[in-house]
Parts: C-alpha cells; sequence; structure tokens
C-alpha cells in the first residue's frame, strides 16, 4: 500500500523523502492488524496532498486551519445533529407504527444517512472531549460516508438535504479537518479551543430540540439561522480573546461553517427574508469583530 500512497506526494518531494517514509511506515506497521495500517496509511494521503497544497505548519493558510479544525468537528457533529433530530421528529409524529417506519428507513439510504450521522456525532464529541486519536478519523470517516449516501439517495428522493449541496458540505468539512498540519492540531499545542468547540455544538442543538419538542411555542423554525448565528458569535467571540483584527477567525469559521450553512441553505431557499438575514450574517460578523478586536486591544494596551 505504501508504494500507492507515495505516488501521491510530488516527484521531487518522493525523491528526496520516499524511501525514508516508507522505512519509517514499515517500521511502525510492523505486526500491526489492518486498521492502524489503513489508519497510517490514510494520515500520510493526507499529508501528502498537504505537501502539494504548499499546506506548511508556518504557513498563514495552515494557521487558519489549526482554528477551523475543532470547529469544523463541532459543525459537523451539529449538523449530523440536527439532521437527527429532524428525523426523530418526524419518526414521532407519524401516525406509522415505529417498527414500521425503522425497518423502511434502515434498509434504504435513510440507513446509512443515520448511522453516518450517529458516527461523526459520537467522533466529534470523542475528539473534542481529548481523544483525538480515534475520535477524529471516526469523524472523517462518518462524513465521507455520509456524502456518499446523500448522492446516493438522490435516485429516491432527496435525504437528509439537498442531494448535491448537502454532500459537498460534508465532503469539505472534512477536507477542511484533514488539511490541517497534524503539529498545529489542538492536540498537539495549547490551544485551547476545543471547549468553545464543544459549546457551539450544545448551542446550535439544544435549542433547536427545544423547538421540536413544543418547548418554545412561538418559534416554529429558524429557517437554518441560528446555526449559522452561533458559528459567527464564536468567531467574534475568538476575534475578543486574541485581540486580532479579525481576519484570521472570520476565516477559519468560514472553513467550519458548510456543514451549517447546507441545511440554511435548503431550508431558507424561497424564503425571501430568512435568506437576506443569512446573507446579512457575515457582513455583520466582520464588522462587529472588527470592534470587537480593536477594543481587545484596547483593552490589553491599558490595563
Amino acid at each position: 500500500m505504501i508504494e500507492h500512497v507515495l505516488r501521491l506526494y510530488p516527484a521531487a518531494y518522493r525523491q528526496a523523502h520516499g524511501g525514508e517514509i516508507a522505512a519509517t511506515y514499515r517500521e511502525m506497521t510492523a505486526g500491526e492488524p489492518l486498521s492502524s495500517r489503513l489508519r497510517e496509511g490514510a494520515g500520510l494521503a493526507a499529508h501528502a496532498m498537504r505537501v502539494r497544497m504548499g499546506l506548511g505548519s508556518a504557513s498563514p493558510v495552515a494557521q487558519v486551519l489549526a482554528l477551523a479544525y475543532p470547529f469544523a468537528l463541532a459543525a459537523s457533529a451539529a449538523a449530523c445533529g440536527l439532521h437527527l433530530l429532524r428525523w426523530y421528529a418526524g419518526l414521532v409524529a407519524s401516525p406509522t407504527p415505529l417498527g414500521v417506519q425503522l425497518g423502511t428507513d434502515l434498509r434504504s439510504a435513510w440507513g446509512a444517512l443515520l448511522v453516518s450521522s450517529l458516527i461523526v456525532v459520537a467522533g466529534a464529541a470523542s475528539a473534542l472531549a481529548g481523544r483525538w486519536r480515534a475520535g477524529v478519523p471516526c469523524t472523517v470517516a462518518g462524513l465521507l460516508v455520509f456524502a456518499v449516501a446523500a448522492v446516493a439517495a438522490v435516485v429516491s428522493g432527496p435525504a437528509f438535504g439537498d442531494p448535491v449541496v448537502t454532500p459537498a458540505a460534508m465532503a469539505l468539512a472534512a477536507a477542511v479537518v484533514l488539511a490541517c498540519p497534524p503539529d498545529r492540531r489542538p492536540e498537539n499545542t495549547s490551544a485551547g479551543w476545543a471547549g468553545m468547540a464543544g459549546a457551539v455544538i450544545a448551542l446550535v442543538i439544544v435549542p433547536r430540540a427545544a423547538i421540536d419538542a413544543r418547548a418554545v411555542p412561538w418559534v416554529s423554525t429558524d429557517y437554518g439561522c441560528w446555526p449559522v448565528l452561533v458559528l459567527a458569535a464564536a468567531g467574534v467571540v475568538l476575534t475578543w480573546r486574541s485581540g486580532s483584527r479579525g481576519g484570521r477567525e472570520l476565516g477559519a469559521m468560514a472553513l467550519a461553517s458548510p456543514p451549517l450553512l447546507a441545511p440554511a441553505y435548503t431550508t431558507a431557499w424561497g424564503e425571501t427574508t430568512a435568506a437576506a438575514c443569512l446573507a446579512a450574517v457575515l457582513p455583520t460578523t466582520a464588522v462587529i469583530a472588527l470592534l470587537v478586536g480593536r477594543s481587545g486591544r484596547t483593552g490589553r494596551a491599558f490595563p
């Protein structure tokens, strides 16, 4: 397998380091089970693509990816959690017997979508709780399976959102996670953004669950705006804490946002007011982040 992975590297890099990479891989995976060999091979494949795209650890893009990394996991888990909530709400509201509904769903493309959503939620929660080595591969695998299943589901009608936009968003989220250089990831640095990323999941899912449970009777739907607002607010908080101009933080939130923007797009499409609100989120957040970042710098300069 290592020979095929090495072909992903640029020719010059492969000639200079290919032998060392192959020897290290064989030493690390000698006597290991297939799962371990596949995990190490996937890590090398991701590294090869980062080398091809020039995403070195010191590059500005790598810094943005490092900040986006935990929030991409959080946005993916929140989006899949919302999909599961909507499915469960429909399950409870339907007059069809529960056993019949479950049997029908699990035998169709919905079954793969449900299982992959559960894997993403569990994997992201595990990673953000500190078990990065196990949680991140599970999350990425769940996202990719979800994307494939959502495309396959188009033959029987759209499932869990738009059959084009939704899988593309999940694939983009997986790409953001894989593109972050390993030494810039939270598990290998002192960056403490995992707790805030976990808070994003809770702030997205809990209010939506309350709405579906009719605990907030005056709200029927948020048209997908609320999750996007939560992520944007996280960018503002990060800007204030760092005292920067907000560009890096908003760039990170933009990279993390596709899983939440996709359901917002499919829900708000055709609703002029909701679409206008979504369009205004980014420029409004940029202005707020600039003001908050300036305030943070002033506070640090004059304690």
